[in-house]
């Protein structure tokens, strides 16, 4: 799906929202491939970053647009990389690309400098073209793919293929961040010349069923129908979604994180905590920074509720506990819920190393530290609902 944007354009909130949500998880993402690649024993490697929707690279107030956010996080991280960063963005029409690289060319005097940059290859043509034939030449030459984040940020819900997405997530150190529009969507989902692209996006036509569906339930009917697209025809083992709504508070798109890692989950997840610290994963340019004061947050005395009503009468292990959060709960972080739970004896650890220190759990010991939770556990508030 074209767009109908000129070469630059203005910036609204949820396209910032997004960007900090982006640029947070890539100051976390890079360091840490950096140096699992080095214990791999992989230092040849290189960390790769994909922008498939560059665009211009900044918008019409000065503010920059991702993949200049992406270049200047690598040339100004606090972190060592062992292993450099390559940088491929794609634009479709000819003078956005002129304009990205005329922004590169600035920075020439940093890249040229940084051992951190290896390369930076900018691309014109369709997204699917493009990524399919870079793909092509590197099985053909007998390269893996990754440690790769792909940021798939197209302007509709046409120009991504679930067939390309579940080509990139067979890798296991491939990500992908993408988008879907709703509001687009939606407004042409009736007319059938549009629905051999919509079955092309969810890789089916199983999206069909929300036509007869009342409009206060076609949106979640779609949302859910294209997380399980991605977890079960994509291959992508953890997806979360991340909604964004205009200045009328009116859902537009969401944001989906694909991943086959427990960590890059985590961190996408701390990511999305700082635009929404609700916990709701919404952002709404009608209630901007006001809009923490508008919903419930999710709080840590929830998340004990859950892991009571979830757990309750269980012995289980601790890297369970890990993942029951990350995959199941708004949460990301648990430990200090899982101290109060013990001091207050709604659970007790069974099996630990030796010379543990009560209310600690390390993470090392994830698939080792035994924990009981009571059958007659303390009850804490149940848990609120968050705006869809």
């Amino acid at each position: 799906m074209s767009d109908e944007l000129p070469t630059i354009w203005e910036g609204s909130a949820h396209t910032f929202a997004k960007h900090q949500i982006l640029e947070a998880y890539l100051k976390a993402w890079m360091p840490i491939m950096s140096r699992q690649s080095k214990r791999l024993n992989i230092a040849e490697n290189e960390l790769l970053f994909v922008d498939g929707f560059a665009g211009p690279g900044v918008y019409t107030g000065g503010e920059s647009g991702s993949p200049i956010r992406a270049l200047d996080l690598v040339l100004s991280h606090s972190h060592k990389f062992h292993i450099p960063v390559s940088f491929l963005f794609i634009e479709q029409t000819k003078k956005r690309r002129e304009v990205l690289e005329q922004l590169i060319e600035q920075r020439k005097d940093q890249i040229s400098l940084s051992s951190r940059i290896k390369q930076i290859t900018v691309e014109q043509g369709d997204c699917e073209t493009v990524l399919n034939k870079y793909l092509d030449d590197l099985y053909k030459a007998g390269k893996k793919v990754g440690p790769a984040f792909f940021f798939l940020d197209q302007f509709g819900y046409s120009d991504v293929p679930l067939v390309l997405i579940q080509r990139i997530m067979k890798q296991p150190q491939c990500e992908v961040f993408s988008y879907l529009n709703w509001d687009r969507m939606n407004q042409f989902i009736t007319d059938e010349t549009k629905w051999c692209a919509i079955s092309n996006a969810f890789g089916g036509d199983e999206w069909k069923h929300s036509l007869n569906l009342p409009v206060n339930k076609k949106s979640n009917f779609i949302l859910d129908t294209y997380k399980t697209a991605l977890q079960k025809k994509a291959g992508a083992k953890h997806v979360w979604h991340f909604a964004m709504c205009d200045g009328d508070d009116k859902l537009i798109y969401w944001l989906f994180f694909c991943t086959n890692n427990l960590r890059g989950l985590e961190e996408m997840k701390k990511a999305m905590w700082k635009v929404d610290q609700t916990g709701g994963f919404r952002f709404s340019d009608k209630y901007n920074v006001s809009q923490l004061n508008l919903f419930k947050n999710y709080t840590e005395e929830m998340l004990m509720q859950e892991l009571i009503s979830n757990f309750k009468g269980k012995q289980i292990l601790l890297s369970e506990v890990n993942e029951f959060v990350l995959t199941e709960t708004p949460a990301c972080l648990y430990k200090n819920a899982l101290c109060i739970l013990e001091k207050e004896g709604s659970l007790s650890v069974t099996h630990s190393p030796a010379g543990r220190k009560k209310g600690s759990f390390p993470e090392k010991y994830a698939n080792s530290i035994h924990i009981k939770f009571s059958s007659n556990p303390i009850s804490y508030p149940a848990k609120d609902l968050f705006p869809s």
